[in-house]
């Protein structure tokens, strides 16, 4: 048996009562014109640019690379990003990154979007991972010098189609 089969197994063999989630009536914050406030909150919130439409050519150099969002989220920015290849890396390393999400994937708040997320069958089938992204990566030290891409791309462009 594998390490982590092992250790999975000794941790459900362990596991007491167990408890149903509640059915909790949540209102949650909802937007009449989605892609507007999407957009608004990711150029104020999240720091990312927003353009209307597809992006140009990639980058021969490799420093941008272009992935399909399925959901954005107008409350704060983010866009759900399902790992549908072997190597997720290029979501991280790449100096800027391109983000396209269609209209009508935009959801009001992240309550929408973890429904949608739950729903599917199609997300975590082949290699269970999903991400949300806001933006360019970005830290500050104590004395508030902002420094982008410090963990990932320095640079996020969102387009919506």
């Amino acid at each position: 048996m594998a390490a982590k089969e092992n250790i999975l197994e000794r941790l459900r063999a362990n596991i007491g009562e167990r408890f149903e989630m509640p059915n909790i009536a949540i209102n949650a914050i909802h937007y009449d014109n989605v892609v507007e406030k999407f957009a608004e909150t990711c150029r104020t919130v999240s720091g990312a640019d927003v353009v209307m439409g597809t992006p140009a050519e990639e980058d021969e150099r490799g420093e941008t690379s272009t992935v399909h969002g399925d959901i954005g989220v107008a409350e704060n920015g983010c866009i759900w990003i399902p790992q549908r290849e072997a190597d997720r890396s290029f979501l991280f390393r790449s100096e800027h990154l391109n983000i396209i999400v269609k209209a009508s994937d935009i959801v009001s708040n992240m309550h929408e979007a973890y429904a949608r997320i739950s729903e599917s069958e199609e997300y975590f089938k082949d290699y269970k991972y999903g991400t949300f992204i806001s933006g360019p990566s970005k830290t500050a030290d104590i004395e508030g010098a902002l420094v982008y891409g410090a963990q990932a791309a320095r640079s996020v462009t969102v387009f919506i189609e």
